[in-house]
């Protein structure tokens, strides 16, 4: 029998046991893996602390509403032809025309008087024309006309008379003096008039003067953001975060008095200062998705004096600007505003008020509500402010309300000087004026006609 061959028994493999070794590389990496998410957080969190700040967040939405104002400019003065690719100053009231029309009613007046202008302007050429319509309750009682070429004014009643009356811009209390009227009604004594249509205007920069702001106005956000609901817009609403902006009242009026100052004209020369009574505090409501300035309204009404040394008036304000477009925020602009005033701010004589009671131991005031709507149409080359209200309430007087239309859009066409004979109205004969007065006795006796008829 044959020896058993010797059975080779293959080695069995020891299997590497990956239990353990591999638990603890995965702890390791997700150790360095938390590391790392926990660094990159911290560094998030320290970028959005450092980057979306109060002032960060502000001055970019002030930015994006800068930026769109500037489009608009832009096209508004490559539509009236004052761009610099014009060979122009930029400046788009050069050329403008101007539309409005209004109807003032009030407390005891029977009727609605109604008030429509033109104007059209071109500085470049020296020229200006104006119109005025009155009417009441629909019905037109007469019409005045006004052109201007810078050194000659032309003045049209085209109800009175056919004739254009000229006279010239500059000295008019000198021409009135030297002429018939003086002897009718009376000479001007202390007064230099004259009319400069064309004024040069000196624009302001505002950026030379908010060096340094951020020592002078202070930034803090509201815990709790708003909903503004727009229900005039088809329900619109915005979800805003709000931000309390609180500027020093030394600062602002500083800054008032250098803007008057570059700017010249009557206040400056005559020494009017604009002074603010102590700190100006707005809430500037910021739409939380895209960083946009909705609202901008003031937390408590703030006090304005105007006036020199020797005196002022200070008028107190309060109210919102909203801004409330879809595709700019300046395509619809809401301004809901309130002033009041001391009723010497109208410079009229106690004498007058006492036909309408006698003083009620505190001083008269003039409380002014503004309600208007501002939009731009197509290619933001034409504006449109509607007037929903601005009433007038005076102590011892009564309420008047305004309301209405202006249309404001670039010059197309050329400004040419009325047709038909021209008379200087300062040297105007006897014969004249008393054609001239005829014709208006005539038309205002058809006025009190009329006007009997409303009571």
């Amino acid at each position: 029998m044959n020896q058993f061959e010797e059975i080779q028994i293959p080695e069995i493999e020891e299997k590497k046991h990956f239990g353990r070794p591999f638990r603890r590389n995965w702890k390791t990496a997700a150790g360095i893996f938390a590391g790392i998410a926990a660094a990159a957080a911290i560094a998030a969190f320290v970028f959005v602390r450092l980057y979306f700040t109060e002032e960060r967040i502000i001055l970019r939405a002030f930015r994006n509403l800068a930026e769109e104002i500037s489009e608009c400019q832009e096209l508004w003065e490559t539509a009236a032809g004052t761009g610099p690719g014009n060979g122009q100053a930029g400046d788009g009231l050069n050329r403008i025309k101007l539309e409005t029309v209004c109807n003032l009613s009030g407390e005891g007046l029977p009727f609605t008087l109604g008030v429509d202008t033109t104007l059209a302007r071109d500085a470049a050429a020296r020229k200006l024309e104006a119109g005025t319509k009155f009417s009441v309750s629909n019905t037109k009682l007469a019409e005045l006309e006004l052109y201007g070429d810078g050194s000659e004014l032309i003045l049209r009643l085209p109800d009175f008379s056919e004739k254009n009356f000229a006279f010239d811009a500059e000295r008019i209390d000198e021409q009135y003096n030297a002429s018939l009227f003086a002897n009718i009604f009376g000479t001007l004594q202390n007064h230099e008039i004259s009319v400069n249509l064309f004024s040069k205007r000196n624009p302001v920069s505002w950026l030379q003067y908010l060096d340094g702001w951020q020592e002078k106005v202070s930034i803090e956000k509201l815990e709790n953001p708003i909903d503004i609901n727009v229900p005039e817009k088809n329900d619109r609403q915005y979800r805003c975060s709000q931000y309390r902006l609180t500027i020093s009242a030394d600062w602002m009026n500083a800054l008032m008095k250098d803007c008057t100052e570059a700017s010249g004209g009557t206040l400056s020369e005559k020494g009017i200062t604009v002074e603010t009574a102590g700190d100006i505090a707005v809430i500037i409501a910021v739409e939380e998705k895209n960083d946009r300035i909705v609202r901008i309204s003031a937390e408590e009404p703030f006090r304005i004096r105007v006036g020199n040394e020797e005196g002022g008036i200070a008028f107190e304000t309060s109210g919102e600007i909203c801004f409330l477009g879809e595709a700019q925020s300046i395509d619809d602009i809401f301004v809901s505003m309130q002033t009041k005033m001391p009723i010497q701010a109208l410079g009229i004589d106690e004498r007058l008020l006492a036909a309408f009671g006698s003083k009620s131991g505190t001083e008269d005031t003039i409380t002014v509500d503004l309600r208007a709507e501002t939009f731009y149409h197509e290619n933001d080359t034409r504006v449109t402010a509607e007037l929903h209200g601005l009433t007038v309430s005076v102590d011892r007087i009564g309420s008047f309300k305004l309301t209405g239309k202006a249309e404001l859009e670039p010059l197309s066409e050329e400004l040419k000087g009325p047709a038909g004979e021209r008379i200087r109205l300062f040297e105007i004969t006897e014969d004249e004026y008393r054609e001239l007065r005829d014709q208006i006795m005539k038309k205002i006796w058809r006025w009190m006609k009329a006007l009997s008829f409303f009571g």
